[in-house]
């Protein structure tokens, strides 16, 4: 005879299944009609409170008896005005797979460029344009290259968590072809991989669509049914880590009593619904598909949705159970349930003592340094990735020369260098006594050798400043964060038997090697962060870890200032390839420390720096020289990191003997001969120091051609001047030439070329005492 418990469960189950019979799960998503086009990859937008549409149009649709590729380089991304119905504007040609977003009063479009003389759909750029008129259009930027051997096809773009992230489809090799892959952004231009961030490499997917909403990334992808594809939807709060929609809940699916489609046999049926994209207006969300085949053109199609992309997309996972998903609320949002004890960024309190608004000396001394390098040296430069960890053995740089590092630097204006003492596979390129996993058993000099201190020596001897790096992350040791967002990062290891380990050799560091000016704690695989959680608790870590490590440099070497760790001085700008914001402010107000990459317990005065690798990688490789950037790539970034108020750090990469490649070292003295011959000598220059001004007048000795200006605020008592407008006075009249917000350490501004003898600069600000150091003009240089 069954238990009374038993029973109590089979009545419980078959009222469940009762109920789940009334309430059937229905797609919310209404159909509105076929538009008999054969466009394919389309994107809905609003801009400017109006609806739009980005077209991919392929131009063998337009002609009569072509073949799928004929005419390609003809091919072309246009916006279509859809209450008028007709184009706008057409942002490129030769291009394809393009996509749009609209940030900030401005519309990005993004797509593959065919390049010249390639063959059709061998795609092996991304680029990316934007207007702020949908009429004129910047002129197109490579923001993503193909690997060897691999190319692109669709893109999404969306504004994430922090910054924005890219999603395209690959055909690299090591994946099932069209694996999503994923990028994250600061700016729309410079983008880094998101490691181990892909979907799709173990099955079919493609015609993918990009969206972030309340926590998750969605991300919209094609179902391969044999035979037919429909539209899935997945989501991810880490991009790493996919949930997908049931199986038996389609995003949306193809009709087979569709015929006449454009382009094919009228006899054909749909078997298709693909590269569905959306967009939220006048109270719903509209969507745009394609149907047809998958084979010579699509069947463009629109759809509807009563209610917000969020509520859409919440709708697919409702009541859903799987290990890890939150409760779902009435609207179908997700939240993660919290412990009492967990403290959330937005608790983190902020002491007036600490909310500086002028630099210390310290940050002032390094802001006026401006340029440094770093340098990447270590048992990564034997090995073909950072993380893993060979033998002790295998370092033996023969020929090492840190003086020839020291040079290389000073040729093109480095002020301070940074070394990798310790890198995240935890070799230490000083005998540290903490562990066995350095130079000490290392065939170099015997296990006598000291790379630190040779390092030292020749900073100090060419006059440089000194700076090192020392990772967190420790693989040999074993302890390291996951690469997962800020926020979101989880400890790997048993942090709490490591951290003496750390302090100790920071300790040897900071006591060993005389005044150390510059300390670099890197965020990457970082267990100390302010975000990390435990793993199986998903209790923050907090800050003790690493307040106990700013307050050790604090003690030991008190003029030293240190980039990174939950109490920087100097914070990241937000990219890898030599690029700040503009404008940018040295002051990162309470709350605002997530988009400013600093843990939101940090406010105050906090400047930014930019880095940049000038190989394809932080550390040497083999066969690498041909990654080498350009000088006009550097002396670009120079422009956009110094010449908007960062500074800008270069990396530099020894190889296997220890030298520095005569290609690397031939760029880098090139990028310091474009920099001195084109702001070593001003044709005229001024200052407001002495005399507090809003209106500086520089006549220059001549009349003659200028097309550059440079800026100094002094910032000893903070930074205040909010904008600035330049006029040159041209043929009898004064001519605006230039104009912009913040100026800071620095502000390059290119503006020209044109003729003139006299320049007028007018500044505007928070304060009636506004100061520059220096206002000066140039010629052309570059």
């Amino acid at each position: 005879m069954p238990s009374l418990k038993n029973i109590a469960c089979i009545v419980l189950f078959s009222l469940c299944q009762h109920v789940t019979a009334q309430t059937e799960w229905q797609n919310p998503i209404k159909k509105q009609g076929r538009l008999g086009s054969p466009l394919v990859e389309t994107s809905p937008f609003v801009f400017e409170d109006k609806l739009y549409l980005l077209e991919n149009n392929q131009r063998f649709w337009d002609v009569p008896g072509a073949k799928p590729g004929d005419y390609f380089q003809e091919d072309e991304v246009r916006i279509r005005d859809l209450a008028t119905n007709e184009i706008v504007s057409v942002p490129l040609k030769n291009h394809a797979f393009g996509t749009v977003l609209t940030w900030n009063n401005r519309v990005y479009v993004f797509a593959g460029f065919y390049g010249e003389n390639k063959p059709w759909r061998k795609i092996t750029e991304i680029v990316v344009t934007s207007s702020t008129d949908l009429k004129e259009w910047t002129k197109p930027e490579t923001i993503l290259r193909a690997n060897q051997g691999e190319y692109f096809f669709n893109t999404a773009v969306c504004r994430g968590k922090e910054g924005f992230v890219l999603l395209y489809e690959t055909s690299d090799p090591q994946w099932t072809p069209f694996t999503f892959r994923y990028m994250r952004s600061s700016d729309l231009k410079n983008w880094q991989e998101i490691p181990e961030a892909t979907y799709g490499h173990n099955k079919y997917v493609g015609g993918p669509a990009l969206y972030y909403e309340d926590g998750w990334y969605y991300t919209l992808y094609l179902k391969s049914l044999k035979p037919g594809y429909e539209t899935h939807i997945t989501r991810s709060r880490d991009l790493i880590h996919w949930e997908d929609a049931p199986e038996d809940r389609p995003f949306l699916s193809f009709d087979p009593s569709h015929k006449n489609i454009p382009l094919i046999d009228p006899s054909i049926p749909e078997s298709n619904a693909s590269d569905v994209e959306l967009c939220y207006y006048e109270g719903q969300t509209i969507l745009y598909f394609t149907g047809s085949d998958q084979t010579t053109a699509g069947d463009l199609q629109w759809a509807t949705f009563s209610g917000t992309p969020k509520q859409l997309f919440a709708h697919f996972f409702h009541n859903t159970e799987s290990p890890g998903n939150e409760p779902p609320e009435a609207e179908g949002s997700w939240h993660p349930i919290l412990l009492p004890c967990e403290k959330q960024a937005s608790d983190f309190s902020y002491s007036s003592a600490t909310y500086r608004t002028t630099p210390s000396p310290q940050q002032l001394a390094f802001q006026e340094r401006q340029l440094g390098a770093f340098i990447h040296f270590g048992m990564a430069t034997y090995a073909s990735d950072m993380m893993v960890v060979p033998e002790a053995t295998l370092f033996n740089p023969s020929q090492l020369d840190a003086d020839q590092w020291v040079k290389t630097a000073r040729s093109f204006g480095a002020k301070h260098i940074v070394l990798t003492a310790k890198h995240h596979n935890g070799f230490c390129l000083w005998p540290s006594k903490t562990t066995e996993y350095s130079v000490k058993n290392s065939p170099w000099k015997g296990g006598r050798g000291d790379v630190v201190s040779e390092f030292v020596n020749a900073c100090r001897k060419y006059g440089i400043k000194v700076g090192l790096y020392l990772s967190g992350g420790d693989t040999h040791f074993g302890v390291t964060s996951s690469p997962d967002p800020q926020g979101e990062r989880k400890i790997r290891g048993d942090v709490h038997r490591y951290f003496p380990v750390f302090l100790e050799q920071l300790r040897e560091l900071l006591t060993g090697y005389g005044e150390i000016s510059y300390l670099w704690f890197d965020g990457a695989y970082d267990p100390f962060g302010w975000d990390v959680m435990h793993p199986d608790s998903q209790i923050p870590l907090g800050t003790s870890y690493g307040d106990a490590i700013q307050s050790m440099v604090r003690q030991l070497q008190p003029n030293a200032v240190i980039m990174g760790g939950t109490k920087p001085d100097v914070r990241w700008s937000g990219s890898e390839q030599g690029w700040a914001p503009y404008p940018l402010e040295n002051v990162v107000k309470p709350g605002e420390g997530h988009a400013n990459w600093v843990g939101p317990q940090n406010a105050g005065y906090i400047p930014a720096e930019a880095n940049l690798h000038t190989r394809s990688t932080w550390f040497w490789s083999p066969d690498s020289d041909h990654t080498l950037k350009d000088s006009s790539f550097l002396m670009n970034a120079y422009l956009e990191t110094i010449g908007r108020g960062a500074n800008l750090l270069i990396n530099i990469t020894p190889d296997n003997t220890g030298l520095i490649p005569a290609a690397e070292v031939r760029l880098l003295e090139n990028f310091g001969n474009s920099v001195r011959k084109t702001f070593g000598n001003p044709f005229g220059i001024t200052s407001s120091k002495q005399q507090p001004a809003s209106t500086l007048t520089l006549t220059l000795p001549q009349r003659t051609t200028v097309n550059f200006l440079a800026m100094e605020e002094r910032l000893q008592n903070g930074q205040h001047i909010r904008r600035y407008e330049v006029e040159a006075f041209v043929q009898g009249d004064w001519l605006p030439v230039a104009s912009g917000t913040t100026i800071g350490r620095k502000r390059i501004q290119q503006f020209g070329p044109l003729e003139t003898d006299r320049v007028r600069l007018r500044l505007y600000g928070d304060d009636q005492n506004l100061e520059l150091e220096s206002f000066a003009v140039y010629g052309p240089g570059i």
